[in-house]
């Protein structure tokens, strides 16, 4: 079941400017991924002349700003701000124009050179215009490169052996696509298989391994989720809990469509966890409670680095070759006591539901309780092979958890058949009132995990 996109609030930019390429520079509030108060560069905006105090501007690639009060005089720590966010624009334009020993492409624009923010998030691309340059030093187009390539022997047989469609992502082709791509579960986005390039060939690397490709134009989410892997990653959680998150692209390439695109590279699982279940009919034995802890464990460490998943489902889990379970899809993952951006129906706990009936969903406040809640049905589903709301049209479902109490799911659990310590835990998760639910140490605590390892007090003191 894809996710309902909450309408969220058109992010500002205060004690802003105009500058010379064309962005605008500012302190921002009430983005989606970037920390109130950083000072960002947007990318350049349509019809910069008709920037002025109250407007909103829409940037080339489709992000929307509200200016506030444009730059006046401004405090010391403004400016110091301000020029480390142009210092570093101007040091990644110096950086790419000496790489390509001082020429400009001719056949394509620039690749936009994002500045980091706090945990590396992007904050505005920098675009070179194109300029008229028909000498011999000149960029060869990817158009061009492919066409080469495909009339070579080796091209031919990467494409049989990795089944290759041809397209490629990346400013300088540095992934192959393979494979017809297939929609993310929020429908928002193509998911690929991808093999990166070598070098001066293109070709695939010798004994290459697949990634997964995730391609969308939704800049904003995209770049959540990528912010959201590398909070993970410097906070030191993700550990073995989620996919690799190995690279970014704001742009994914010169390529149509690709041009208006964002692109996300990450680990390859080989089936996600709905897909395996289904196979399976149910899980049972060490095969659920590794499941069931791997998912407990994801929860725990996206809530010790600040943050709640909202959209725990099986669907956003993968199974890897060895059996270990992983999780994928942090678009929508949110700070604690922020927002949520978006909901999956069958994932949300009743006290969304009720808000959200009421019109308030889109300021309900997020903590942990949220994701515990969706711990258990999640569990639920993987003991009895099927989801708790299975056939029920998101507004069903939504009422239902409105008017839900604890009798009627402490019936339902009487009637199905699963370890009677896996029932508990699973009863103790999907309490209505959230402040009775256990928090992802004390459920990794529980009997039912510490039967299955019996020294897993040692990890989690």
């Amino acid at each position: 079941m894809q996710r309902t996109i909450l309408s969220m609030a058109i992010p500002t930019l205060d004690k802003w400017k105009i500058i010379p390429n064309g962005s605008v520079i500012g302190t921002v509030r009430n983005h989606a991924s970037i920390a109130d108060g950083d000072v960002i560069t947007t990318s350049q905006i349509q019809n910069p002349e008709l920037a002025s105090r109250q407007s909103i501007v829409t940037t080339m690639t489709g992000s929307k700003y509200k200016l506030l009060e444009p730059r006046g005089e401004i405090s010391a720590e403004q400016q110091r701000k301000e020029d480390v966010a142009l210092a570093a624009i101007l040091a990644k334009a110096e950086k790419d124009f000496a790489a390509n020993n001082g020429q400009i492409a001719s056949e394509k624009k620039q690749p936009p050179a994002p500045k980091k923010g706090f945990f590396g998030g992007w904050v505005g691309p920098f675009q070179k215009s194109a300029e008229n340059d028909s000498g011999s030093g000149s960029m060869t187009s990817e158009a061009r490169k492919k066409e080469m390539l495909s009339r070579g022997p080796e091209w031919q047989e990467a494409v049989r052996k990795y089944n290759l469609n041809g397209d490629t992502i990346g400013l300088e082709g540095e992934y192959l696509l393979a494979k017809k791509p297939t929609s993310s579960t929020s429908g928002k986005s193509s998911i690929c298989e991808a093999y990166k390039t070598e070098g001066a060939t293109g070709l695939p690397r010798e004994n290459a391994t697949p990634v997964c490709m995730k391609i969308s134009d939704n800049f904003v989410a995209i770049s959540r989720e990528y912010e959201n892997y590398r909070k993970l990653s410097f906070f030191g959680m993700a550990a073995g809990e989620f996919v690799k998150c190995y690279q970014f692209f704001p742009v994914a390439g010169y390529d149509l469509p690709y041009q208006n695109q964002c692109a996300l590279v990450i680990e390859k699982g080989d089936q996600d966890l709905k897909t395996f279940l289904n196979s399976k009919g149910k899980l049972e034995g060490k095969l659920l409670r590794d499941a069931c802890e791997s998912a407990t464990k994801c929860a725990q460490a996206l809530h010790k680095a600040g943050m709640v998943w909202t959209d725990m489902k099986t669907e956003n889990f993968v199974v890897m070759s060895n059996g270990d379970v992983k999780g994928i899809d942090l678009e929508s993952s949110m700070p604690i006591n922020d927002y949520p951006v978006d909901y999956s129906p069958e994932a949300c706990p009743p006290e969304f539901a009720k808000a959200l009936l009421e019109g308030d969903g889109l300021y309900f406040p997020l903590d942990g309780s949220y994701d515990v809640w969706s711990l258990g049905m999640l569990m639920l589903e993987l003991s009895t092979g099927r989801g708790y709301f299975d056939n029920k049209t998101p507004a069903q479902i939504t009422k239902l958890l409105r008017d839900m109490d604890d009798e009627t799911m402490s019936n339902h659990l009487e009637g199905i058949e699963c370890d009677e310590r896996l029932k508990d835990l699973i009863g103790r998760c999907l309490q209505k009132n959230p402040k009775k639910r256990p928090n992802t140490a004390q459920m990794l605590m529980h009997p039912y995990f510490l039967a299955g390892n019996p020294f897993g007090f040692l990890a989690f003191n």
